[in-house]
């Protein structure tokens, strides 16, 4: 009798292990994501990236008043979408003059003087270098271009067009 005693203790130690292993472990994973400031600019709408529209000086018979034109949507006025708080800047190239102080629209062996301005006091020339900064607020931020034809001697009939390149960076 006393033979099969050990038998049966080792039996039930076989299923101890077993008993041991239903305890749980429980550990952490890290996660991680990196957003980096980013933005978008247009017209009048995301899908219209990289285009601005025309800005239009309209049509005058004579120029011996100056000109002033506020761009709208579509129509000159740029849109800016940033991140929240991403700092940004805006810039407009000189154009056909390659002066930024002496912008020129170009027509029928003619040119017509004008600029863009940052303001509508018209007393801070819209540039290449310095241009705005403003910071994102996640939404379309409108930035209005207003533009300035001097008054100056009319030149012949006909249509003057000059192209300037607008840079966002961020």
């Amino acid at each position: 009798m006393s033979a099969f005693r050990p038998v049966r203790f080792v039996a039930l130690l076989a299923f101890v292990p077993g008993l041991l292993a239903a305890a749980t472990k429980t550990a952490t994973i890290g996660l991680f994501a990196e957003v980096l400031p980013a933005c978008s600019a247009g017209s009048t709408a995301a899908n219209d990236l990289g285009q601005f529209g025309t800005f239009d000086f309209g049509t005058r018979s004579l120029l011996t008043t100056a000109l002033d034109v506020t761009g709208q949507p579509g129509n000159g006025a740029l849109r800016v979408n940033c991140l929240t708080n991403t700092p940004y800047q805006v810039l407009i190239s000189a154009g056909g003059s390659g002066n930024v102080n002496a912008r020129r629209l170009t027509g029928p062996n003619a040119q017509i003087t004008y600029n863009l301005y940052t303001s509508s006091d018209y007393q801070t020339v819209w540039n290449d270098t310095i241009g705005i900064s403003r910071t994102g607020t996640g939404q379309d931020q409108w930035l209005p271009v207003y533009g300035r034809v001097p008054a100056q001697r009319s030149p012949a009939a006909g249509i003057y067009r000059d192209t300037v390149t607008v840079t966002v960076k961020w």
